[in-house]
């Protein structure tokens, strides 16, 4: 039998991925530590009923950033001995009791593939009209603009953005563990399910901030000065939204060269 090639290593793009997850993550800690910004303790403080964030939530997207950085970068820290190198896992083929992945018929993943393009374009439109309704919200004058731009921006996130998302991270799923492509075989594939993973979170963290502010606006009138933080905040985050929804089309469209080591070993297998 030939002597096969060796691993080729981490890919680049995947490298400074990794190194950006970090940084962010280093941030995240700096203003949870430090208690400033909108992210600090009590940020809601100033809704009336009293609702507010713990610090868990922090803590939770900074785990989310150091497991994806450690993920992403598994196989390069497996070769510097920083990391344990994964051993065979049970599923390659031509192993005696192998367990394989059950495959879907023809007509069944393009069913799949179309549940899963229109959930994700879906949200992402669902995601800029909420945008385009938070910018909408700090710059109008008008009480009763305001106060329906922040309840439809409630419905809107609640009824809408959060389903398409959650079926996108499913239908995704089922599709990547029922092809070739595999979950945890390209780091493109692998990097999509983080950063989806990541959405979800995030997203689920703000709905308590973004309900208390419909709840405030369809209550009292809604000045330009109340929960500016807050609003600020919920703006910024839906525009960080925008950006990792585009990095998910752009993923799926130009799928990046970067076999991960287990990949690597089944396609040895």
């Amino acid at each position: 039998m030939p002597d096969l090639a060796p691993y080729p290593g981490t890919a680049r793009w995947v490298k400074v991925s990794g190194i950006v997850a970090v940084f962010l993550t280093l941030s995240v800690a700096f203003v949870v530590l430090g208690g400033g910004g909108p992210h600090g303790p009590g940020r809601h403080a100033a809704v009336a009923d009293g609702a507010g964030h713990g610090r868990w939530e922090l803590f939770a997207i900074l785990g989310v950033l150091l497991v994806s950085s450690v993920a992403l970068n598994w196989g390069w820290l497996a070769d510097a001995g920083i990391l344990p190198k994964l051993g065979k896992l049970p599923l390659g083929q031509g192993q005696a009791g192998a367990t394989r992945l059950p495959t879907m018929s023809s007509t069944l993943r393009k069913l799949v593939l179309v549940v899963h393009v229109a959930s994700s374009v879906g949200s992402l439109g669902a995601v800029l009209v909420f945008l385009t309704l938070a910018i909408a919200g700090l710059s109008s004058e008008d009480a009763q603009t305001t106060r329906g731009v922040y309840i439809a921006m409630d419905l809107t996130a609640r009824f809408v953005i959060v389903p398409l998302l959650l079926v996108s991270f499913l239908v995704g799923l089922v599709q990547a563990l029922s092809t070739p492509w595999g979950l945890f075989r390209h780091y493109w594939v692998l990097v999509k399910f983080l950063l989806t993973a990541l959405t979800i979170v995030v997203l689920l963290l703000q709905m308590e901030g973004i309900a208390s502010v419909a709840a405030v606006a369809a209550n009292t009138a809604l000045s330009s000065a109340d929960l500016l933080e807050l609003r600020r905040s919920i703006r910024t985050h839906a525009a960080g939204g925008i950006v990792v929804l585009l990095t998910l089309v752009a993923l799926s469209i130009y799928k990046p060269r970067g076999i991960t080591r287990y990949g690597w070993r089944r396609q040895r297998q």
